[in-house]
């Protein structure tokens, strides 16, 4: 983290989780310690884990730092009251994202193994506190966040024939897609933003993953559980982040970007939404995370 003074409310517990979705697969968790004078400290490399394994790591922490606050930005939806199609949330960032080639995956309860009533994503969201709301702070909070989006918002991508550009692509599950030279674009931008706040473990395992000649889908897990994490510590530095939904049908949570900002309002214009009420900025000064310091 940057050695400019923050004054936090206390030390802060801060996880980026690229979560299994289902009981049957696994993702990634990395997690790191925001104390009240603006130094971090990292809690290890991105480490392999379902729901319960993540959970148990993430308690861990909290029993060992005991943190005043604990923050989760997690990419998989944590809130779903729609028993088909797409959510409202997803409605509107499929415009930008589907623009630069990307695509959203549909979140309904319909989906018994990621949102039925026993999908592991309620007991962990449980755990934690729920769902943040973010007009009512609390000790524990999870955000739903989303790399696709977040790329965009950050500017992280590729010249294409179209003026917006494309997302990079940069999974290796997807061979027809893939490209090598996309992989390295993301991980050296990952990890200028991470050694910029002088976490030095982490930036240099990500310079070692940007060397890998034939990267895995675990490794692509362990990236976007660090981008979770590099939205968390936009959002406590604070920065002005996007909180792009609502609290009833759900949102997302990504760092702030003007662009994606003025096409997100288009997109409510375009779907009778009022913009005022489903894009919107956050910070962890509103949050009460951080005093304003005016």
């Amino acid at each position: 983290m940057s050695n400019r003074r923050r004054m936090y409310l206390g030390t802060i517990l801060l996880i980026g989780f690229d979560s299994a979705w289902t009981s049957k697969n696994h993702g990634v968790v990395v997690g790191l310690v925001c104390k009240e004078d603006g130094t971090s400290r990292e809690l290890g490399q991105p480490r392999i884990a379902n729901f319960a394994e993540a959970a148990a790591a993430i308690s861990r922490w909290q029993h060992s730092e005991r943190p005043a606050a604990t923050i989760v930005l997690l990419d998989q939806p944590t809130i779903v009251t729609n028993a088909s199609g797409q959510r409202p949330v997803e409605n509107l960032v499929a415009s930008p994202v589907g623009l630069r080639y990307g695509g959203v995956q549909p979140a309904n309860t319909s989906r018994v193994e990621m949102f039925g009533p026993n999908a592991p994503v309620w007991q962990f969201l449980k755990q934690f506190g729920g769902a943040a709301d973010p007009f009512s702070p609390r000790a524990n909070q999870v955000f739903e966040t989303y790399p696709v989006l977040a790329l965009i918002a950050l500017g992280w991508l590729l010249p294409d024939k179209r003026v917006t550009g494309r997302l990079p692509k940069y999974n290796p599950k997807l061979r027809k897609t893939f490209s090598i030279d996309d992989w390295r674009h993301v991980c050296e931008r990952l990890s200028e933003e991470i050694l910029a706040r002088h976490l030095s473990g982490l930036g240099e395992w990500i310079s070692e993953l940007k060397t890998k000649q034939a990267p895995c889908k675990a490794d692509q897990d362990c990236l976007d559980a660090c981008i979770c994490l590099l939205i968390a510590l936009y959002f406590v530095e604070p920065k002005e982040c996007l909180m792009v939904g609502d609290t009833d049908t759900g949102y997302i949570v990504v760092p702030h970007g003007d662009g994606l900002h003025r096409e997100l309002e288009e997109r409510c214009k375009e779907t009778s939404r009022d913009p005022s009420s489903w894009v919107r900025t956050l910070n962890a000064v509103q949050q009460g995370y951080a005093p304003d310091r005016q």
